[in-house]
């Protein structure tokens, strides 16, 4: 931990205040683009900015996107509806009217919408797609395409041009939404009411880069999200992975709706196609050698993680 007092001692205030002051800009200018003043304000009050980019920023890196998550699943539904609008390809789904969302397909045979309305957690806002499972990237007029547009919308997900990425697969405070975290890295975080909060044991996993996971509801993804990290120069204990995959252990893969789930996390594109295959599959079990064909086919085509 000395590594982490030192710098918190020597570099704390000075870093603090400049990360405190980047992501206030950044929030300012997306905010501004929300033409709903009341929407804004209670975005404003409620958002909570966390993950990757508040470590990139302490490390002086180049800040992929900014991870936005809603803590009042409320807010987090009429902004989703603020995003998808007229869109009828899109529904969203808040798990604050699960009980009223149920009720309205009891008795209906299974079909994608009724199985996710039945998968919807009390704290999700999800986006459900009438005509294809994955996600959907808009199409837009380079010339004319105004900031913060949406450019890519998965289920659990809105990714905006300009850096901002809002998360709607989780809400709540700090601790509900961290529980669902998977590196230590990765939970500093920001809201406007307590500023910029973080811990030497965050803050340690930092600046070692160094992979520290504490446990997550989608392992898979985390296996997969080390690819990246290792790209970055960071590095991971063989016991770090050890524990990954006993929690992967646990998981029945071969449930085709198990695996969408733990696949859903993963923000890369490619992904949505092969979540989309095995959507159209209608298996209750899927073999590894199914599942080694439609993999091979999707990555064959496009193996970039960009």
């Amino acid at each position: 931990m000395k590594l982490a007092k030192d710098y918190t001692e020597k570099n704390t205030d000075m870093q603090r205040k400049t990360i405190i002051k980047t992501i206030k800009k950044e929030l300012e200018l997306w905010l501004d683009s929300i033409t709903d003043p009341v929407l804004r304000d209670d975005v404003r009050k409620s958002l909570l900015v966390s993950g990757g980019c508040i470590a990139s920023l302490y490390l002086q890196e180049k800040v992929n996107d900014y991870d936005i998550y809603i803590q009042d699943i409320e807010v987090a539904k009429r902004l989703a509806e603020y995003y998808v609008g007229n869109d009828t390809r899109m529904i969203v789904l808040s798990g604050s009217d699960k009980d009223t969302l149920v009720k309205s397909v009891e008795g209906k045979e299974d079909s994608a919408y009724v199985i996710a309305v039945k998968n919807l957690k009390e704290d999700q806002v999800k986006i459900f797609f009438a005509e294809k499972n994955g996600g959907y990237a808009p199409e837009y007029d380079e010339d004319t395409a105004p900031k913060y547009r949406p450019v890519f919308y998965s289920p659990n997900a809105i990714s905006l041009s300009d850096d901002i990425q809002i998360v709607l697969r989780f809400t709540g405070d700090a601790a509900a939404i961290h529980k669902n975290f998977d590196f230590v890295h990765a939970t500093s975080y920001f809201t406007y009411d307590e500023g910029l909060v973080t811990t030497v044991e965050v803050l340690e996993s930092i600046l070692s880069k160094t992979l520290k996971y504490r446990g997550s509801l989608y392992p898979v993804t985390s296996i997969i999200r080390i690819k990246k990290f290792i790209k970055r120069g960071w590095n991971i204990s063989a016991g770090e992975m050890l524990k990954i995959m006993f929690q992967i252990s646990e998981l029945n893969l071969r449930d085709p709706y198990v695996l969408e789930e733990q696949l859903i996390g993963v923000d890369i594109a490619y992904f949505s196609k092969l979540i989309e295959i095995l959507s159209s599959t209608k298996k209750e079990t899927i073999d590894s050698h199914a599942l080694n064909t439609i993999i091979d086919k999707v990555f064959n085509e496009n193996d970039s993680d960009e």
